[in-house]
């Protein structure tokens, strides 16, 4: 009889000792990286002259709608298109339609409430070999033969870099030397990015040196940093900054070398991917717009430090909380709860209609046209150029 209580006695001991460092964890106070400083977002440019709104994106066409979920950044080779899913899965798509599934760099999972397990594969781009380089925001960057399916571990999320490892790779572009640059978006987990967002800016710029194999910092303190692209003559290369609604510019050649400054701010929407137009230009992707009327959450939060900070608080204690529960009887709803609580997708879900906005500059950083869409078919887009090699 003793021994059929040792489990739920073993259970319960462990209960009360993970109860125990969970409240300790909340009385010091580390739930969240808030300094009680304000800071200040540019105001979005008005939607006047090459920003004035439009229709073109109504006449989007929509390809293999319904096949697969959650296509993030797209690479085309010999005439098939390539793309990273919710789920983990790389996949091509052929010229007859057909999707096969190439590689994946996680483990098979429930659903993806499980995305550390199964992986999110984001930022890809085919190199000067035809291999195509891949960046998962759970395991790391990946150099993938897609002929032979033949997969390469680049970089691991686990490798600590200035003192912290890559918790959240997104985005990336190859120079002609080999070299990535790739962003690391923010301290925690993707799934956890609202803490970045209401939180303090921890996001990097990274290069990838293919002689050494070492990862090095170009810059820090970027408030989720986000798409990555080098400049057409590779004097520079550019990085989203998402939170601050602005594109960072680090000089790669020149007096400027190694400096950075803002190549265009007020941007009418958050940047996510960043794209050449192929001629010395750029593109971008702002996934949620941003204009006078209809602001963001970070443009009112910004100046009340001590909100977003009670705002991580409360969600920090219940993911705790849930997280305590999953750790003894572990389950899907405990899972997807863990999964959404500090997650974007929520927030994504209550974005208006009228959405998806891209933005030409010139490699100057000015205005050159936009693209808008008036009945809402497309939301939360993510630019990219289709160009073979």
């Amino acid at each position: 009889m003793m021994d059929g209580w040792m489990g739920p006695r073993r259970a319960l001991a462990l209960g009360e000792t993970k109860i125990f460092l969970y409240t300790a964890i909340l009385r010091m106070g580390r739930i969240s990286r808030v300094s009680k400083s304000t800071f200040s977002i540019t105001p979005p440019l008005s939607l006047e002259g090459p920003l004035s709104q439009n229709a073109k994106l109504d006449l989007a066409e929509f390809l293999y709608e319904g096949k697969f979920t959650g296509p993030e950044s797209i690479a085309t080779r010999k005439g098939e298109i390539y793309t990273g899913l919710i789920g983990g899965d790389i996949v091509r798509i052929k010229r007859n339609g057909e999707i096969q599934v190439i590689a994946r760099f996680g483990k098979r999972c429930e659903g993806k409430w499980q995305e550390s397990i199964c992986g999110r594969p984001l930022g890809m781009r085919f190199d000067s070999n035809g291999k195509l380089v891949v960046s998962d925001a759970y395991y790391g960057i990946y150099r993938v033969d897609v002929d032979t399916e033949v997969v390469e571990e680049l970089v691991s999320s686990k490798d600590v870099v200035d003192g912290r490892p890559m918790m959240t790779l997104n985005d990336l572009d190859i120079a002609k030397d080999g070299t990535i640059y790739f962003s690391d978006s923010s301290h925690v987990s993707l799934q956890n990015s609202m803490i970045e967002f209401l939180g303090e800016p921890t996001g990097r710029l990274l290069k990838y040196d293919p002689k050494t194999k070492k990862v090095s910092v170009l810059l820090r303190n970027i408030h989720f940093a986000n798409g990555v692209q080098l400049s057409k003559n590779e004097d520079f290369v550019l990085v989203s900054e998402t939170c601050r609604s602005r594109l960072i510019r680090y000089h790669l050649r020149g007096d400027k070398m190694g400096e950075n400054d803002t190549f265009i701010d007020g941007l009418p929407g958050a940047p996510d991917n960043i794209r050449s137009d192929e001629n010395g230009g750029f593109l971008i992707a702002l996934s949620v717009p941003r204009t006078e009327k209809q602001v963001l959450f970070m443009d009112i939060l910004s100046s009340y430090p001590l909100t977003r900070k009670f705002i991580l608080r409360i969600t920090t204690v219940i993911h705790s909380t849930i997280s305590f529960f999953d750790s003894i009887f572990p389950n899907e709803y405990t899972g997807r709860a863990k999964y959404y609580i500090n997650h974007l997708e929520p927030a994504a879900s209550i974005i208006p209609d009228k959405a998806s906005i891209i933005v030409q500059l010139d490699g100057n950083g000015r205005i050159k046209t936009s693209l808008h869409n008036s009945v809402g078919r497309v939301r939360i887009l993510i630019i990219n150029i289709l160009c073979d090699v």
